[in-house]
């Protein structure tokens, strides 16, 4: 009985994670012009990594941390000739297993500790948001220390990551739901 609900919960947290891609996607898209016309970037920091997902995609943090897998396994120079369409491909993939697996892991978490779904997972979406890009990221190198990125990326990048902790755990409510 617990392993078909261990199961369950890995369904509705793949569901839930390709709801939550799509929901973060929409979002950064339309936060980042929006609050870079209200919150203008200072000069050249755009230029910064993990400043600008619609003009430097090879500078966020899954495309340099997909160099660095690459040339941890296959040497510097692999990770160098890495062409624009096996860069993009590597770096979707990590960016899909991180959004994939967050979602899997809150459906189990939270069957398990409903306190875990305070504020309808927007609490998960900016712990998601503090830990990686507050935290880990920078400290990996594969992207900038968060004070010195555009005060606007605070709202795309930070807004983006509350509603796809929002969507994730509507989604997961919604399938727990029609699955009892």
């Amino acid at each position: 009985m617990a392993s078909s609900k261990i199961l369950t919960d890995v369904a509705v947290g793949l569901a839930a994670g390709w709801a939550g891609t799509q929901v973060k996607a929409w979002a950064e898209s339309s936060l980042q012009p929006w609050a870079e016309r209200k919150l203008p970037p200072e000069p050249g920091q755009k230029e910064l990594d993990g400043a600008d997902p619609e003009g430097h995609g090879e500078r966020m943090p899954p495309s340099l941390l997909f160099r660095k897998v690459v040339a941890a396994r296959k040497g510097q120079a692999a990770a160098g000739a890495l062409d624009d369409d096996e860069l993009e491909a590597g770096a979707q993939w990590l960016h899909r297993l991180m959004a994939y697996g967050y979602p899997v892991f809150y459906a189990v978490l939270t069957r398990r500790v409903p306190l875990a779904r305070a504020a309808g997972g927007a609490v998960g979406g900016a712990a998601l948001f503090g830990a990686f890009h507050g935290s880990a990221l920078p400290a990996m190198g594969v992207q900038a220390p968060v004070g010195r990125l555009p005060r606007a990326w605070w709202v795309w990048e930070g807004g983006s990551h509350v509603l796809y902790g929002v969507a994730v755990d509507s989604v997961v409510d919604l399938l727990r739901r029609v699955t009892r």
